[in-house]
């Protein structure tokens, strides 16, 4: 049996929250539309205005305000999304979720232990292991996973664990 005891913070969760954004079509489709259609749509008027009524001061304005929508918006997003995760979870969900947790693989099931007690994940049931640059991610459904900080390692070795992981969702699928 494997085992890896970490420590989850709320950095990671909202990391975790970040990195499923950035993998969301729709939201890849609004981060564009903020980034391009409405910068060059305030660009045609700019124009329009400087060539129909003669007048640069306002349309350097509109043109600023392409600029700076262009590259404001997305960092406006994520900061507004950060905000709203945030406010997601009550301060019982965080005392909950954040802390120390220990995964143990065993041949049958992947168990989690933590506070809140223990858990047993049939491995038919975990969809992926998933692995980025500072984290690993095991996705028990399509939007939620567990979260393994690679700072936050305390016992273990993650390299083996996350190779004997995939080894069992392998087998399992």
């Amino acid at each position: 049996m494997i085992e890896l005891q970490y420590v989850l913070g709320e950095k990671d969760l909202m990391f975790f929250n970040a990195h499923q954004m950035k993998k969301s079509e729709r939201i890849r489709k609004t981060m564009n539309r903020h980034q391009a259609t409405i910068p060059a749509f305030l660009g045609v008027i700019g124009l329009f205005v400087w060539f129909y009524y003669q007048d640069s001061l306002t349309a350097a304005w509109i043109g600023l305000s392409a600029v700076l929508w262009g590259f404001g918006a997305p960092f406006f997003m994520q900061w507004n999304a950060r905000r709203r995760i945030a406010y997601m979870y009550t301060l019982q969900d965080r005392e909950r979720l954040f802390g120390e947790y220990t995964l143990r693989i065993e041949p049958d099931a992947l168990v989690e232990i933590s506070k809140a007690g223990e858990s047993r994940i049939p491995w038919k049931e975990v969809l992926r292991i998933e692995p980025a640059k500072n984290y690993a991610f095991i996705f028990v459904d399509v939007d939620s996973a567990i979260v393994i900080p690679r700072k936050g390692v305390k016992k273990g070795d993650i390299k083996a664990f996350y190779n004997a992981a995939e080894e069992h969702i392998d087998k399992a699928s």
